[in-house]
């Protein structure tokens, strides 16, 4: 009894060992500097909350989040960075297009290039090494991928690579998917760089999980997918991070 009590004990303290090794080794491998991290956020920043939360417990290294701009001035995310005293910003693109009919393609595209151009000159104007799309809702165009390419920019996708590409319904999709197939579905979520082509980037994490039909309702699937989410993009920022340090 005595030596199985030893031998847990030991293992415990082997195992606060090894976090703190790898705590305090992730932020000297980044050096001193700390890496500044820009998050694009649309609605509750649940995800968001991840990375303030990943940030506190120092699994960032010394990365730091500098700025949240969202596209929405009624997303909860901007409360959530308040609390956290991170620094906000809202970019709509509701004033560039409101005035401009639904029916003039040409124009609507001209504004949606301009509102790109201002984009990015907010989010270069935080100076980040990082741009994490944390449930932004918008695409990102040409235009500000080419004013921002010195910079990296990763986004969450609930979707496998392939699966669902270019919309905000792929948890739904995925889930009614297996219910009509009647056949169980792997599906899941990834981080992935930003190109071009929407959510074709090169995956940087990937978490697969099983819908099996009448298991689950589709809340309860989709609560799983933001459970999930929420370790991929810790998990996917962490690696960026450190790729960035080397």
């Amino acid at each position: 009894m005595f030596s199985n009590y030893m031998l847990k004990s030991t293992t415990l303290q082997y195992t606060r060992l090894l976090l703190f090794v790898f705590r305090f080794s992730l932020v000297s491998i980044m050096g001193g500097k700390a890496l500044r991290i820009s998050v694009l956020i649309s609605g509750s920043g649940s995800n968001l909350q991840a990375l303030i939360d990943a940030e506190a417990k120092k699994e960032l290294g010394n990365a730091k989040i500098v700025s949240v701009i969202s596209s929405s001035k009624k997303a909860f995310g901007l409360t959530r960075a308040t609390k956290a005293n991170i620094p906000t910003r809202v970019h709509s693109l509701f004033p560039y297009t409101r005035d401009i009919s639904k029916d003039d393609r040409e124009k609507r595209a001209d504004a949606r290039v301009e509102f790109e151009k201002d984009l990015a000159e907010v989010v270069l104007g935080d100076e980040p090494d990082l741009v994490v799309c944390a449930g932004w809702l918008l695409i990102l165009g040409a235009e500000f991928l080419r004013r921002t390419k010195r910079v990296p920019i990763i986004n969450l996708h609930p979707a496998l690579p392939g699966a669902f590409d270019g919309t905000t319904h792929a948890i739904e999709m995925a889930w009614q998917k297996a219910q009509d197939t009647k056949k169980p579905l792997v599906a899941g979520c990834m981080v992935h760089y930003v190109i071009e082509e929407v959510d074709r980037g090169e995956p940087i994490v990937i978490k697969e999980l099983e819908i099996v039909p009448g298991k689950e309702t589709l809340e309860e699937y989709e609560e799983r997918v933001h459970d999930t989410e929420h370790s991929a993009i810790v998990e996917a920022t962490r690696k960026v991070i450190l790729q960035k340090s080397n």
